[in-house]
This record gives C-alpha cells, structure tokens and sequence, in this order.
C-alpha cells in the first residue's frame, strides 16, 4: 500500500492491509492501519501483510518489533519512543558497508527492544495515588474574600450608603439591611447561617451580595 493510505484516506470498506512498500518509520504503518481499522469497519477481523525482501536490515527490524509486540500487550508501556528510533537505526545500518557494524547496531537495537518498557501497574497506580494525595494535602491558600472583609467593605463603604444601603449591627455577626424600602436580617458568617438559616448569607451566590459587590467596584 503506498503512502496515500497515511495521509487522509480513510478505507473501513476494506478488510485487508497489504504493505508492499515497508517505509523506515514504523509509525507510517501504524498510521495506514488506523485508516482501516477505525469506527465503520465492517469486518470482524482486519489481516495485514507486511512484504519486504529477506535479509535486509528492515526484514530484520521489523521481525524484532514483531517478536516483541507481545510484551507491548501484556505489560503497560509506550510503544511511540521505542518506534522513534527506528528510523534513524534503519538508516546508520542501510548505509553502512560494514557487517560487522552492521551487527553492532543490531545488537544495539536488541538492546533498546529489551529495556523495561515502562513500571508495572500496582507501581504506576501507587505512584499516581502517591501524586494525588501530596496535591490534595497541600494548604489551600487563604481567599481574600473572608466574612470579615466582606462585612468590612459593605458595612463602611460610602458608595453603598450613597445609594440608600444602610447596615445596622443587631447582634455579633448579625446585621439589618435595609435597601429599597425593604429590610432584610442578614451575615457575613456561614457559620452564624448554619444557626439561623432564616438569615441571608451575604456571599457569593446571594444576589444581593452579588449587586452590592459590583456596585462597590463601579469606584
């Protein structure tokens, strides 16, 4: 298949993959069978077939990374680093005149093939849950937005008072509002809230909260 089928055809009308053309980079190929096997594919089982002359440095190449797919399937690892350096391996070994060199560039690839690929599962899934518990045990910073600077800004701003807001303290944490002709008992404090839900929580989500804030940015 030639290298039309990596580059935007997409063929799941077809069941079968034929490479006749096997290219240096091995991702190409996974790119044309993605153009196969996709959403769409009406065959249970899609066949690739992968032609290339026998005894070249590809055949030996890709005969390596066949043998070793079976422990890309069975142990968690990232296929793609490995791939990308295949090209640059197929090319110092194609042009090279030298078999013995040959061999040691083979012998190097092995080498690669044979690395841990990535940690097992239990290990990367107790690092991630290692990761996770230092995020969520860090100190969340303090808001600027505490009840104290809430009810500091509204209750002494002039720019409220301008416009007819009047607060007038009735107990520790509890005040009278009085806006447009109407009264309203109202906190800063959720936790005075919890006691008295009968009062208006002066924070965000409270629209009155919400208007007064803005009214008091308008400076």
């Amino acid at each position: 298949m030639g290298e039309s089928a990596s580059e935007g055809l997409n063929l799941q009308n077809c069941g079968v993959l034929i490479n006749y053309d096997m290219p240096w980079n091995p991702m190409r190929v996974e790119q044309r069978i993605g153009r196969i096997d996709r959403i769409g594919q009406r065959y249970e089982t899609v066949r690739i077939h992968n032609f290339y002359y026998d005894g070249t440095v590809e055949a030996k190449v890709y005969r390596k990374l066949r043998d070793r797919i079976n422990a890309f399937a069975t142990v968690v690892g990232n296929l793609q680093p490995i791939l990308a350096k295949v090209p640059t391996f197929i090319e110092q070994a194609a042009m090279s005149a030298d078999p013995e060199e040959e061999d040691v560039l083979m012998s190097e690839f092995d080498s690669v093939l044979n690395a841990p690929l990535r940690p097992g599962i239990e290990a990367m899934v107790t690092m991630d849950l290692d990761a996770d518990l230092a995020e969520i045990q860090k100190p969340i910073p303090p808001t600027p937005f505490t009840p104290e600077t809430i009810e500091h800004l509204f209750t002494t701003s002039t720019i409220l008072k301008s416009t007819g807001v009047i607060f007038q303290l009735k107990d520790e944490k509890t005040w009278l509002l009085t806006y447009k002709n109407r009264e309203y008992m109202i906190t800063f404090y959720p936790d005075m809230f919890d006691e008295i839900p009968s009062l208006r929580l002066m924070n965000f989500g409270e629209p009155l909260f919400a208007e007064f804030l803005q009214m008091t940015q308008n400076l």
